[in-house]
């Protein structure tokens, strides 16, 4: 990805480009402007829900709620984003076929093997953050199956995924009350999982291979994006109140992956601590658990994990009634709540997504010069997300949780002044370069894509 110039973008040029060049090549073509703000959004985004306390829900009349919507939403709008790169780094609207297909397909692998291994450092890091980039890496590698197909074969599997996929999800879950494991939450839940995230891939795939900067497919893509957001949130939020106690299928993952006003630790010594009346459980990481008797596993739990014979077969019917299948589909099916991966989420945020995508490329050109630092973190979005998460972990130490109030702001200002002082004097972002790299290395022969 770069800001320079379209003489840059095709033979490259020295850092010694003169400043003024640059800026008034800012955001020009072959850049999309409104796509690199829209990137800048989502890692702003992605960086305020992971330091700033979060009030849980939305309450449209009080606007102390409304930084809620940063929660999955900046995530999903990071995830169909990625298919519109992908898109963008293929070919646009034309369909690569024959050795060009198989040539983008190995400069997927090889960008989506750079991002993996990146996200693995960061969460070797140890920040309580859940890093997005192991699973975008992990979607390059999925798109490989989808870069040679047309545009109405993208919606179709994006629709047919995000429709059927996080009840079929669910079901095997609910089947499989035993299971674990690292792949499971890979594929079919945790707080992202590959199922939802390549409906929302597919869409904005979809998208570039529409071409998005027409503008009547950018009207287009606005007006469905914003029905397909009316339409998941109310159906969620109508299937929540009339079931206000049945639980996500994933909301586990959800609640576990972020720390709010509702859920605070704190650090207690041993012999303040009164055990009376509880339980506790030691894990062996060098914490032990502990919640009151009334709050532990009930025996139809441990009954039907190990039996007394030894045998899980006896217990496994029993396990199956209490799962309720059907409820847990139609649960995945209507959640709409941030990371739980259901339908109504992947319809509501993913369209709204669409919506702001749509919206921000066909007003992008006019605000330029306005958003020009976040267009330049939206530029560069896989070094700057790793540079808020460096930032973090720098500031916060492995394994904390203790931010300062004030980090956020000197967080997003830095990241704003860092962008655009790199996308100035440099253009495109080390990280960038290095997956550019990558990729022409795999596939040398390969023509230069346009840049996204």
């Amino acid at each position: 990805m770069t800001l320079s110039s379209n003489r840059e973008a095709a033979g490259g040029s020295s850092i010694a480009a003169g400043v003024p060049d640059r800026l008034r090549s800012f955001g020009r073509a072959p850049r999309i402007v409104g796509l690199d703000i829209a990137r800048g959004l989502a890692v702003l985004g992605m960086a305020a829900a992971h330091t700033v306390a979060l009030p849980g829900e939305i309450r449209w009349s009080d606007p102390a709620t409304w930084t809620e919507l940063v929660s999955g939403r900046s995530s999903i709008l990071f995830a169909v984003l990625a298919g519109v790169s992908i898109a963008l780094m293929t070919g646009r609207s034309r369909i690569p076929t024959g050795a060009d297909l198989a040539t983008q397909r190995l400069r997927l692998v090889a960008r989506g093997l750079v991002i993996f291994a990146i996200g693995l450092v960061l969460e070797l890091l140890g920040t309580n953050i859940a890093v997005i980039l192991t699973f975008y890496g992990a979607v390059y590698a999925v798109a490989i199956m989808f870069v040679g197909m047309r545009a109405h074969a993208l919606v179709v599997w994006a629709a047919a995924i995000a429709i059927a996929g996080p009840a079929l999800s669910a079901a095997l879950i609910a089947l499989s009350p035993s299971a674990s494991g690292s792949g499971i939450s890979f594929i079919l839940e945790g707080t992202y999982s590959i199922v939802p995230w390549t409906a929302l891939m597919l869409a904005g795939l979809a998208l570039g291979r529409l071409d998005v900067t027409r503008k009547k497919i950018a009207v287009f893509a606005l007006i469905a994006g914003a029905v397909l957001s009316a339409f998941g949130y109310t159906a969620g939020s109508v299937w929540g109140a009339g079931n206000s106690s049945s639980m996500s299928w994933a909301s586990w993952s959800s609640s576990s992956s972020s720390f709010d006003d509702e859920f605070v630790v704190e650090a207690v010594p041993g012999d303040q601590i009164d055990l009376v009346g509880k339980v506790c459980e030691d894990y062996g990481d060098g914490y032990v658990s502990c919640y009151p008797e009334e709050q532990a596993f009930t025996g139809a739990y441990e009954e039907s994990v190990v039996d007394e014979d030894g045998n899980g077969w006896s217990s496994y019917g029993e396990s199956i009634a209490a799962a309720d299948v059907p409820g847990t589909m139609l649960t995945a099916f209507f959640s709409s709540g941030p990371h739980t991966g259901g339908t109504m989420e992947i319809l509501g945020s993913g369209g709204l997504a669409i919506a702001i995508i749509a919206l921000l490329v066909l007003t992008g050109e006019s605000l330029r010069y306005v958003l020009l630092p976040l267009a330049a973190v939206g530029s560069m979005p896989l070094t700057a997300y790793s540079a808020h998460v460096v930032a973090i972990w720098v500031v916060v130490g492995p394994g904390g949780w203790n931010q300062p109030a004030l980090l956020y702001p000197f967080l997003a200002v830095g990241l704003l002044i860092a962008c655009s002082a790199w996308a100035i004097l440099a253009g495109r972002g080390p990280l960038e370069r290095l997956t550019a790299g990558a990729a022409a290395r795999l596939a040398p022969s390969a023509k230069r894509a346009p840049a996204a």
